[in-house]
């Protein structure tokens, strides 16, 4: 549901997650409505237009800036203070998309991550801008199917996520201290090569049993399934934005087979790669 900035609290939020929509669109932004946060939610906020102003965390304080992307995570304190005349969109998303998200896509928006804002190129701003308009469309229209704009939540943060790889490296998205996420590393390293468990055991210097301790504690998921989610979050990246086609783009994941690309990823999504992309094409079509 879209809300205006003057009426966004707890119980209009509240409200529109009563109805079954897991998002909160607000067209335009001010300092008091952004320093609004409501309890099991966290926000993701574009700023189109801005000439100065600051936003003050916990971790840093950021001077503010055209086409920068802040990601507010619960438990964080913020403080804005906005430029006159800035323009800008937030997203409100309960939690409860959160714990949809693949493993890869939860630690960029967990308390570990410390990339809070990104500025982007030209190029991925004009994404951001793309899918914040899809998502638009999706909560203005007659009729509201809550599991698409749930895909196109969990689609924004796919970007998000790949461009904080990008601009930081590995870096971003581990801790050299702890297992779970030395492991992250090394998934994200060799997942296209490395499809076996025993491979980062060997890597970790641990066994495959214990890596499966460490990565159900942290992940709630298997080892193998952890990489399996790794192939499929770049698989979807690739049809979304390369024109490559199915069969080229199983090969630059490791697979020899189109036929097991195929069955992991009608496995794991619910519908074939062709469907998968095809219903992308239509979506982007419509939001444009």
């Amino acid at each position: 549901m879209i809300i205006d900035k003057e009426l966004i609290n707890k119980n209009s939020v509240e409200e529109v997650f009563n109805k079954g929509i897991d998002v909160v669109f607000q067209d335009e932004i001010s300092g008091d409505s952004l320093n609004f946060f409501p309890e099991n939610c966290f926000t993701i906020i574009l700023l189109d237009q801005c000439d100065g102003g600051k936003c003050t965390t916990g971790l840093n304080q950021y001077h503010l800036k055209a086409q920068q992307l802040f990601i507010h995570l619960p438990k964080r304190e913020y403080k804005w203070e906005l430029a006159p005349g800035t323009v800008g969109r937030r997203l409100i998303i309960n939690d409860v998309i959160l714990k949809t998200f693949s493993p890869t896509l939860k630690f960029t928006f967990s308390s570990y991550s410390k990339y809070e804002m990104i500025q982007p190129d030209d190029e991925t701003y004009h994404r951001f801008s793309l899918e914040f308009n899809a998502i638009r469309k999706e909560i203005a229209a007659d009729v509201v199917f809550p599991e698409l704009i749930n895909a196109r939540v969990r689609l924004l943060a796919l970007i998000i996520n790949l461009w904080v790889e990008h601009a930081f490296g590995n870096k971003a998205l581990s801790a050299p201290d702890n297992l779970a996420f030395r492991f992250h590393m090394l998934v994200d390293k060799y997942y296209k090569s490395q499809k076996n468990v025993a491979f980062y055991a060997d890597e970790l210097c641990i066994t495959p049993n214990y890596l499966g301790v460490i990565c159900r504690k942290q992940y709630q998921i298997s080892p193998l399934e952890f990489i399996k989610e790794r192939i499929i979050l770049e698989a979807k990246n690739l049809l979304h934005s390369s024109n490559k086609s199915i069969k080229e783009i199983a090969f630059e994941l490791g697979f020899q087979n189109f036929s097991h690309f195929s069955y992991l990823f009608r496995t794991k999504t619910g519908e074939t790669p062709k469907n998968y992309r095809k219903k992308l094409e239509n979506t982007n079509g419509q939001a444009l």
